[in-house]
């Protein structure tokens, strides 16, 4: 699957990741940098497919045998908005998508458990620590991969050499963006609008986050009861507390405020990095072109 492209951590080939360009419906919603840092479902797999078949392709050189892992599509949250945005499309199809990740959730079959014991194999998947390759970030962070891994490798192939510096620097620059976003006045002015809504609608909250919290909270002892009707009326919960939020949002104008704050947020957090977001963006055309059929589209 995608080799981890998380601060702090080496690449591994059974770790999941994502990011990308411009995406499909949920980029609808305001996302830093064009959503840079994000794939949407089609691309996910797309990638994914091309990244597991370059690792089996560099185990198998090096005698070893890879069996591409399938993509986990259980996770209904992993499109959620960084700043907590929510159509109400989304909230009618799906709440936050917390009930339904939990029930579609199936234990973990890993199809390379034969020879994940070996010191070898794993050597060869995730590299070793006397060829790490460490990047500086912005903001002093750091960042580490090892080059010999054939996870790493297969990252090389699709994306090219400098994916993982430009990936992880334009992550950091998001996660900046999106901080200065959530104290940007305007923000603050339509959150306090929101959560005057949400109190009219009977569903208090003092941040976008409550009610996701909210449903957590709720669900842990629904399901353990494993009785279908308290589930069942957890997903109802969920459905109902989603559409008064995603409401409330559009009452709120907060997508607005969103996109008006993050354009200067943006601004403030890119200065000597265009080239790395246009280089980036750049890499990721190339990438999902090479696993696009002729004709297919975007």
């Amino acid at each position: 699957m995608l080799a981890a492209l998380l601060l702090g951590l080496g690449a591994a080939g059974c770790d999941a990741s994502g990011s990308t360009t411009q995406s499909a419906a949920p980029q609808a919603q305001p996302r830093p940098f064009h959503g840079v840092t994000y794939y949407d479902p089609r691309q996910r797999l797309l990638l994914h497919t091309m990244e597991e078949t370059s690792i089996a392709s560099c185990m198998r050189a090096r005698g070893f045998v890879y069996r591409p892992q399938p993509l986990s599509d259980s996770d209904h949250t992993a499109d959620a908005n960084p700043y907590g945005l929510l159509t109400l499309q989304q909230a009618r199809n799906d709440g936050f998508g917390i009930t339904s990740s939990a029930l579609d959730a199936r234990p973990f079959v890993d199809a390379n458990a034969a020879e994940d014991g070996s010191a070898a194999w794993k050597a060869a998947l995730d590299g070793t620590t006397a060829h790490r390759v460490y990047l500086t970030m912005p903001g002093h962070r750091q960042f580490f991969y090892n080059a010999d891994a054939c996870a790493t490798r297969a990252v090389v192939e699709l994306y090219g050499a400098q994916y993982y510096r430009l990936f992880n620097t334009l992550q950091i620059l998001s996660n900046q963006v999106v901080t200065t976003v959530q104290a940007d006045p305007r923000f603050l002015a339509a959150q306090r609008r929101w959560q005057a809504c949400m109190s009219a609608a009977g569903q208090p909250a003092g941040s976008l986050s409550d009610p996701l919290s909210s449903v957590s909270a709720r669900l842990r002892p629904a399901l353990a009861s494993h009785d279908p009707a308290r589930i069942h009326t957890m997903v109802g919960f969920e459905l109902n507390l989603a559409e008064a939020d995603a409401e409330c949002q559009a009452t709120a104008g907060l997508a607005d405020s969103v996109a008006a704050s993050q354009q200067d947020a943006e601004r403030a957090a890119i200065t000597s990095h265009a080239g790395d977001l246009a280089e980036l963006q750049a890499l990721q055309r190339r990438a999902l072109a090479t696993g696009t059929p002729a004709g297919g589209g975007r």
